[in-house]
């Protein structure tokens, strides 16, 4: 005999950890599920609220009868029309389908080839980014990544393979100036002023343009100065109106034609949304100039039954030695099924807790991605997150899996914002910088890999192309200390060719 000691999980640890692994789409079809098991869970549905004060009392109207049968039999026409039309097939071409049979028949690359099929398979029914095509390439250089969006841009229809609308817009505008005479006033608006159409009317938009060119050509130096320098000094309401005229012939969903594919789609979890100026002004120093919002109405909202609960009291009421079997049976399962129900629901309450105070802790700690992008991801380990939220390694590892955050950048999965640190010199570098008022280096290794594609962009037309060594120089000199080795090791997970080959 020998003495030992272990720990058990308790059935409601275990559900809850379960229940902390799952999408929210399969969280709420396990909802769903686990109400028609057990009657002690209701589920609400969602209802519409009439307001009955101001309903039309047909009873008041003689030929109510006659106009209600007719508008029942219309009704059951649309039924059946409607039904009718769903029971066809759609067999129009699916997008995902159309644009891989394009991307077969092209003299790419098989790496090419890989990352352009997953750019498509991102794509939802408008043509446009799921999750953010950075969280994809995450281990690839930005030159490669701009290379493979580029081909699949290319493809017809023009404009998919974009975040949004106006970013379609843009690109459908560009492609077509090569072949005719765009609008320049059309380009201005579309190239990051979109915001000028609202109100849509000719007159507020032309004061719009015409005041923000009086300000640019004040600011000299400014980027924008460079768009405008070739614009006159006043633009008219004819311009306006021919840009308008043109831009209302592009497609602000290039995919609509085609058949909806299976691709499934991604649910945020948790959105990341800015807070305006005024919002920001009366936050605290230590609060984060972000409002976190979890996605709770994809989940339907949970009640124990209280009309079980009340047959469970008045069981419970009548002594043992007097219920019959029947009601020992029945008081037996109702208890069950309350106690059930309630550890149901308290898993999902811990769930929904833990993704939230998780979602909240990533911003805190890479504060500078969502305010800056990519470059700013610092080093953040799921160990690092499990201490700080006091649980063991593998909660944190549950709650990542398939769970995804939606920010002004894109939608990414939580896995994008844990990465390792490069070194110790590196992140005193960044400390010494930030108490000097210089940009801080990146320290994390997704940071320092995106730096290393930037400067290879930077010098991808010198006569010489850089080595590692040069490389690995040019990063110390911006407070980055990694050794040349290491420089190789990030540019081959870059994708990117050596010095010698390029």
């Amino acid at each position: 005999m020998n003495m030992s000691q272990a720990m058990k999980l308790s059935q409601k640890q275990i559900q809850s950890l379960n229940l902390l692994y799952l999408p929210v789409d399969e969280l709420r079809n396990e909802i769903y599920d686990f109400a028609s098991k057990n009657p002690a869970l209701e589920v609400e549905e969602e209802k519409i609220d009439f307001d009955t004060k101001n309903k039309n009392n047909f009873d008041s109207f003689s030929d109510y009868e006659k106009y209600s049968s007719v508008s029942h039999n219309l009704e059951i026409a649309s039924d059946n029309f409607e039904a009718t039309l769903e029971s066809n097939a759609d067999t129009r071409e699916t997008l995902q389908e159309h644009l891989l049979c394009q991307l077969n028949s092209m003299n790419i690359l098989e790496e090419e080839h890989k990352y352009c099929k997953k750019l498509i398979e991102n794509l939802d029914s408008k043509g446009f980014h799921i999750l953010a095509p950075q969280s994809i390439f995450k281990e690839k250089s930005d030159v490669f990544f701009q290379k493979c969006l580029s081909i699949v841009r290319l493809l017809d229809p023009i404009g998919i393979c974009c975040s949004n609308v106006q970013e379609s817009l843009l690109i459908q505008a560009k492609y077509r100036a090569k072949n005719e005479n765009v609008p320049k006033t059309a380009l201005f608006i579309l190239d990051g002023h979109f915001n000028f159409l609202d109100p849509p009317q000719i007159p507020k938009i032309t004061r719009k343009i015409n005041r923000f060119l009086d300000v640019q050509k004040v600011l000299k130096f400014s980027n924008e100065n460079q768009k405008i320098e070739r614009f006159p000094d006043k633009i008219s309401e004819d311009d306006v109106k021919i840009a308008l005229d043109f831009i209302k012939t592009l497609e602000p969903f290039p995919a609509r034609n085609f058949s909806i594919s299976n691709v499934p789609l991604v649910s945020p979890d948790v959105f990341v949304e800015n807070l305006c100026d005024s919002e920001k002004s009366e936050l605290d120093e230590n609060e984060i100039p972000f409002r976190i919002r979890m996605s709770n109405e994809n989940l339907p909202i949970m009640k124990i039954s209280k009309s079980y609960e009340r047959f469970c009291e008045r069981m419970n009421s009548i002594p043992e030695n007097k219920k019959s079997e029947l009601q020992k049976a029945q008081s037996k399962f109702s208890k069950e099924a309350i106690n059930e129900a309630k550890m149901f629901k308290d898993g999902i309450e811990f769930r929904q807790s833990t993704v939230e105070r998780s979602a909240i802790e990533i911003v805190k700690n890479q504060i500078g991605f969502f305010e800056k992008g990519t470059r700013y991801l610092v080093p953040f380990r799921q160990k690092d997150l499990a201490q700080i939220l006091g649980v063991d390694d593998s909660t944190i590892s549950r709650m990542a899996n398939e769970k995804y955050l939606s920010c002004q950048w894109g939608i990414f999965p939580f896995g994008y914002f844990f990465t390792n640190a490069v070194n110790t010199q590196t992140v005193i570098n960044q400390k010494v910088n930030e108490l000097s008022g210089k940009d801080s280096a990146p320290t994390s290794k997704e940071g320092v890999k995106f730096e290393i594609s930037q400067i290879l962009l930077e010098h991808k037309n010198d006569a010489k192309p850089l080595s590692d060594q040069k490389i690995s120089d040019i990063l110390l000199e911006k407070g980055i200390k990694i050794a040349r080795r290491t420089v190789a090791k990030y540019r081959n997970e870059l994708n990117i060719d050596s010095s010698y080959e390029r």
